[in-house]
């Protein structure tokens, strides 16, 4: 009886896990780096700004992170577009080891290697949505574009699409550009 009840434990154990974190999918078009996580939460933070929980299975390591979204954004028309592009400022948010998992694992994709290291709790960022208005994103997909550090060194200055579907359940964090992973990273270590 003992036995049985172990291997139900366990395998409700390995199924809880699955559905809490799940598989990340990890895109390698045209040499970038995109990962599709495909369990994300949205809620009203205690300040009151909207922030989105993602989780995942990244090669074999339990990993996540949070999107912060402030509320004011402003739009800019941009010449030759039907659509506003809404600017506003978002954050980077650590959750813990599980952050520090995903910073590790991506330098790892990105073909760097990290020593000890930690990660800040927060991380700002200015950020832009793509012919979409994050403000609606409870109800809309939002593409968007994210600034790190977009007054510092070139050295820390990075970006990095983070795409939102509430509907579907899918936070994307693509790569802009291959000669943004080294200061991307220099931007989410403390």
């Amino acid at each position: 009886m003992k036995y049985l009840l172990g291997i139900i434990i366990m395998a409700w154990s390995i199924f809880s896990s699955a559905k809490d974190y799940p598989q990340v999918v990890v895109g390698d078009e045209d040499g970038f780096v995109d990962l599709s996580f495909q369990n994300i939460k949205s809620n009203l933070n205690n300040i009151g700004n909207l922030e989105f929980i993602v989780k995942g299975n990244l090669n074999g390591l339990k990993v996540s992170f949070s999107v912060e979204l402030l509320p004011e954004w402003n739009p800019q028309d941009i010449e030759g577009m039907d659509e506003a592009f809404y600017w506003g400022e978002a954050n980077f948010k650590s959750n813990g080891s599980e952050t520090k998992n995903f910073v590790n694992v991506l330098a790892k994709l990105y073909g760097a290697e990290l020593k000890e290291f930690e990660v800040p709790a927060s991380v700002y960022a200015q950020a832009v949505g793509l012919a979409c208005n994050p403000k609606e994103i409870q109800n809309n997909p939002c593409k968007m574009k994210f600034f790190f550090n977009p007054d510092g060194s070139e050295e820390l200055y990075s970006e990095v699409f983070i795409n939102i579907d509430l509907d579907a359940k899918v936070l994307e964090f693509n790569e802009k550009d291959n000669d943004y992973r080294a200061p991307l990273l220099r931007s989410l270590l403390k």
